[in-house]
């Protein structure tokens, strides 16, 4: 079965998204903020991420960079439209 991180500041759209991809027959990992979301990349084998890029801990686009540097095979997919954040 695949692992999918979610990091999303927003507890109800991370939770929304969890569901969905539950729902579909995914194992899913959640993550609030960058530092415990790269906590939980270290600890578990995560195909694939989905990534606010506005959150409050730094910005999600420079650390999918880092991310693709420090785990290569994890699909990365940044979310542009669902940060509320300005």
């Amino acid at each position: 079965m695949k692992n999918i991180l979610i990091i999303d500041d927003e507890e109800k759209l991370r939770g929304l998204l969890a569901r969905i991809v539950k729902s579909e027959g995914f194992d899913v990992i959640e993550a609030s903020d960058l530092k415990s979301g790269f906590k939980k990349l270290e600890q578990n084998d995560i195909d694939v991420l989905l990534c606010d890029v506005k959150l409050p801990d730094g910005n999600g686009v420079d650390f999918l960079q880092k991310i693709k540097a420090s785990f290569p095979l994890t699909e990365v997919i940044p979310n542009w439209s669902w940060s509320s954040h300005q």
